[in-house]
């Protein structure tokens, strides 16, 4: 993996980070919708938010740029993100807030802290790996 993939990677993801806490600020602590329901929306929409960035900048010389290879990628990395950031981002959230009460955005910020390694990997192996690689079993 290059430098610059680790970078534009982390990038979009600081700005995933951003968007998250807004959707989930706007969500909960404007509109009042309860903690998991605004945290899901708040993760659904960064995925969408960061998956675009990385279809088009982070990994866009590994992707054919038609809606059919766009949508089959977008299934695959929605799938696999958000089962990764429903476990550690959410689980997180709601246990911190509900248990513990801590503030909504400090145990989001936190939850959103765990997964990052994770998700780098499964991009750069599986969603966006390179032309030929193939790492299915033979």
């Amino acid at each position: 993996m290059k430098l610059k993939s680790i970078l534009s990677f982390q990038l979009v993801a600081w700005l995933g980070t951003f968007v998250n806490l807004g959707t989930l600020w706007l969500l909960h602590g404007q509109l009042k919708i309860p903690v998991p329901i605004a945290g899901a929306c708040a993760i659904e929409i960064a995925i969408l938010h960061n998956f675009t960035w990385y279809y088009f900048r982070t990994w866009r010389d590994r992707v054919k740029h038609t809606p059919g290879d766009f949508l089959r990628r977008l299934w695959q990395y929605n799938l696999i993100t958000a089962g990764v950031d429903f476990v550690f981002n959410l689980g997180t959230l709601s246990a911190l807030t509900h248990f513990f009460h801590w503030n909504y955005l400090v145990a989001d910020l936190l939850g959103m802290m765990i997964g990052p390694i994770i998700k780098i990997f499964v991009n750069e192996l599986l969603i966006f790996r390179k032309p030929g690689k193939d790492f299915s079993a033979k």
